[in-house]
């Protein structure tokens, strides 16, 4: 059985630690974070971009109809949210000192998923009136609310609940979680960029669609983990804000050290 390795969750992690870890954690575990990912990603990209869209048939580039369209826009809020949903379960696991697995992450988060969802459309729908009344109150709310998905896994919590809670964490910490996801979002989408036009630029449809999918596993493995962590550090900076674990982070449990032995006379 392998051995279990530490993460500390109790850490109170700036914004270049929370870069540092993702890459190191992504690293070390980068087959099981995939492997989750793929198991959501890859039936919904198929089935929705690749057969009702066209993708399998016209590659990428090419027009798509109302429908499949608005069924690939509703992909983009519902796919990071079952990613984070199993993430996070991994994430705590390795917090608790326990070896992660795919079978038992999909066992942790798959009965969060509806509440996880219900979180999201109550999250969106917030956003979206704070922007129709005022631009700023749907920024402040964008932000706040960013770790719904999170608390509706960990903390089992209902949809309201799980904004409350989320916009708790960050209420005295919103510019610091601003910055901080932006700057996550920054460095992302750098790298994706070129790899997404030049995905987007292939004309054979299966080739396309098998590209595609792995772009989308990476991306939302990197952001899902990224904003877990962040989501772990707030909630330490809430619940210890005097006493804060070491940032240094990830490591394989240490073997206790033997008692040094007397001298023994031959």
């Amino acid at each position: 059985m392998p051995e279990a390795e530490y993460l500390n969750l109790d850490a109170h992690r700036d914004a270049g630690e929370l870069v540092r870890t993702t890459l190191v954690l992504f690293a070390r575990h980068a087959l099981l974070f995939l492997s989750v990912t793929l198991v959501v990603v890859a039936p919904l990209v198929i089935l929705v971009t690749g057969l009702w869209a066209g993708g399998f048939a016209n590659g990428g580039g090419s027009d798509v109809a109302t429908a499949p369209a608005i069924a690939a826009t509703v992909l983009l809020f519902v796919l990071p949210v079952l990613v984070t949903a199993l993430h996070v379960a991994i994430v705590r696991d390795l917090g608790e000192g326990r070896v992660p697995t795919a079978a038992r992450a999909l066992r942790s988060a798959a009965p969060r998923f509806p509440h996880a969802i219900a979180a999201l459309v109550v999250y969106m729908l917030l956003v979206f009136g704070g922007m129709i009344l005022l631009v700023i109150p749907g920024v402040w709310v964008l932000v706040a609310g960013y770790f719904v998905a999170q608390v509706a896994v960990i903390e089992r919590r209902g949809p309201l609940g799980a904004f409350r809670r989320s916009s708790g964490l960050v209420v005295h910490r919103w510019w610091r979680t601003a910055g901080t996801l932006v700057l996550g979002w920054v460095l992302l989408t750098i790298a994706e960029f070129p790899v997404g036009r030049a995905i987007d630029a292939v004309h054979s449809g299966p080739i396309y669609i098998v590209l595609y999918t792995l772009f989308q596993v990476l991306t939302l493995s990197l952001s899902a983990l990224f904003g877990t962590l962040l989501y772990f550090s707030l909630r330490a900076r809430k619940e210890r804000p005097f006493d804060p674990a070491p940032a240094g982070a990830y490591l394989p449990p240490v073997s206790p050290t033997p008692a040094a032995q007397p001298p023994v006379d031959v």
